[in-house]
């Protein structure tokens, strides 16, 4: 391949991962990893009105800490939204990990993967106000350096309950103006055939007295 046809295909391939699943609108980007994240950062709040993707991954190693949370935005008319979690890949030869997602942080999993069950299809949540996700990473065995997994995460489908209100709005505000449309045409229409009717009157009038 020529150097050129090989920058090409690189800057192709990086514009890629901050593409949309059905379109071509570029997000941004935030990344997060196991071994770096500390556990006293706040968690990173999801607003699906910004076109955002978090990219969370673990690349074997010691674990700083074991769980990232992702809270909802707290806009009081946010109804719902759905988180996508789609994972780039997961690997796990030694068996020495649970990779977990859980709605509380101390409830049951929603949904657990491990070296028999890998994270390969796309997960599905319906977040709302002040809801929270969390990503959990359980070690079985000492020896980690060849366990990895990269998700790629995506909030979007926000509902909010002023949109029926401003449709009523925007539908009143369309339907009162084609309405008084119709009324200054038919208004113009009759004005017109006035001044059509003197018309023909006056130009009768001189006729009649000669």
């Amino acid at each position: 391949m020529e150097p050129i046809k090989k920058d090409m295909m690189s800057l192709l391939l990086s514009f890629l991962i901050v593409i949309t699943d059905s379109g071509c609108h570029a997000y941004q980007v935030f990344e997060y990893s196991f071994t770096t994240y500390a556990c006293e950062n706040p968690s990173h709040v999801l607003n699906p009105l910004n076109a955002e993707v978090i990219l969370l991954s673990y690349q074997g190693g010691d674990i700083r800490c074991h769980q990232i949370s992702f809270s909802s935005l707290t806009d009081p008319d946010l109804l719902t939204f759905e988180l996508m979690v789609n994972p780039l890949y997961h690997e796990d030869p030694d068996c020495s990990i649970s990779l977990i997602y859980k709605a509380l942080r101390k409830a049951e999993p929603l949904t657990t993967y491990n070296c028999t069950k890998r994270a390969v299809e796309k997960y599905f949540i319906q977040m709302r106000r002040n809801s929270t996700f969390y990503v959990e990473v359980q070690s079985h065995k000492p020896n980690q350096e060849r366990s990895r997994f990269k998700l790629k995460l995506i909030p979007r489908d926000a509902i909010f309950k002023s949109e029926d209100t401003i449709g009523i709005i925007a539908g009143g505000t369309i339907g009162g103006l084609l309405f008084s449309s119709l009324i200054g045409f038919g208004v113009c229409i009759f004005r017109k055939r006035q001044n059509q009717q003197k018309t023909s009157k006056n130009e009768k009038l001189p006729s009649m007295i000669k």
